[in-house]
């Protein structure tokens, strides 16, 4: 693979890591990956349950930072991821999406909200009354799920948005990524299709799938407008592919140089459409999958500097030391960097990311 802007991008091999990048993509926006997610959630909202219980047997109701309201806000959650999950095993990709159609959205409110607040607790800025039974066990399963969730969420692209670019960096940051992934020995081809699919940056993308940005000639911006060319084959591979959600904008490239990060405009061809679950069937790639949750049994804080504050930094920026580095809005996203590589944006935005605590 060879980027033509700028020359001093950062290059993958043609085979390997494309092979890699397409098996991840499938795996993240799989129904295998969300029903993980829901039997995490599911073990979250039990261990809260039995926190509210065991709180009300100790006549310690109303001193507990897990009342029973806490314990309903959770629950409220799982009517949506459920049928998120059941609308995908039937081949609907809407719950991936983003807004009122988006089940899994509806469904992360509170998980978004308790991840953030655990991390707040554990860096020590908040507090949590020591008359909360099981708190140990409900950061283990919380952690656990926000760390499956954030993998799954990540590298989808699926605002409708204009202006934003990929949620997959291309660069330094995708080749550290990929080292962190478990692959199978063996990995499926990468798909050539023979009719081919474009949408350009801008426009709304057909359909869901798998897409890979493709070099265009030169046009003037008057015939851009009017009706610009198809491309032609030998198509010239200028990126990373990415997972776009049909009715999504089609976003720009996000690209990371050796000096700078770029987000040009691109075409964007379509190498695999997903049209999984729809004959009523799972693959049977999907029975290989491997979902190891993370070892969350020592407590995860953020990071802290010898001057006392968190370890963050703004995308494109350089991370300041190597691990696992949060979004400030949404810790339950998070993406393992080494010291200097770029801070990515996230969902196509500029965010501030913060150094997790190894």
């Amino acid at each position: 693979m060879t980027l033509p802007i700028p020359g001093d991008a950062a290059t993958l091999s043609p085979n390997l890591e494309r092979q890699q990048i397409f098996h991840w993509l499938q795996k993240v926006s799989s129904v295998t990956a969300w029903r993980n997610i829901l039997e995490l959630y599911k073990a979250w909202a039990a261990v809260t349950e039995n926190s509210v219980r065991e709180a009300n047997k100790r006549g310690l109701i109303g001193e507990t930072s897990l009342p029973p309201s806490e314990y309903s806000y959770i629950l409220k959650g799982l009517p949506p991821l459920e049928a998120g999950v059941n609308r995908m095993i039937k081949g609907d990709k809407a719950p991936l999406g983003f807004g009122a159609s988006g089940e899994f959205d509806t469904a992360g409110a509170s998980l978004h909200h308790w991840s953030h607040m655990l991390y707040r607790i554990q860096s020590g800025e908040n507090g949590i009354s020591k008359h909360t039974p099981r708190w140990a066990d409900f950061g283990e399963a919380l952690s656990k799920l926000a760390y499956a969730w954030g993998d799954c969420t990540a590298p989808i692209h699926r605002r409708r948005d204009r202006g934003l670019a990929t949620p997959i960096f291309y660069g330094t940051w995708l080749e550290a990524q990929l080292k962190t992934l478990d692959f199978p020995n063996e990995l499926d081809l990468v798909p050539d299709p023979l009719e081919n699919t474009f949408v350009r940056t801008y426009r709304s993308v057909p359909c869901t799938g798998i897409w890979e940005p493709i070099e265009t000639p030169k046009i003037s911006f008057l015939r851009s407008l009017i009706r610009p060319p198809k491309p032609q084959p030998p198509f010239k591979v200028i990126g990373a592919m990415n997972y776009f959600i049909g009715g999504s904008c089609a976003p720009h490239l996000s690209v990371e140089t050796a000096t700078d990060y770029i987000y040009p405009s691109t075409t964007w061809r379509l190498l695999w459409q997903d049209d999984r679950y729809t004959d009523g069937t799972i693959p049977e790639q999907e029975a290989r999958y491997n979902f190891t949750n993370p070892n969350t049994s020592r407590e995860r804080r953020l990071a802290i500097s010898e001057t006392g504050q968190w370890i963050g930094g703004n995308s494109g920026r350089p991370a300041r030391a190597s691990g696992r580095w949060l979004v400030e809005s949404n810790l339950a996203v998070g993406v393992t960097l080494k010291e200097g590589d770029t801070l990515p944006l996230h969902e196509g935005r500029e965010v501030v990311w913060f150094l997790a605590e190894n």
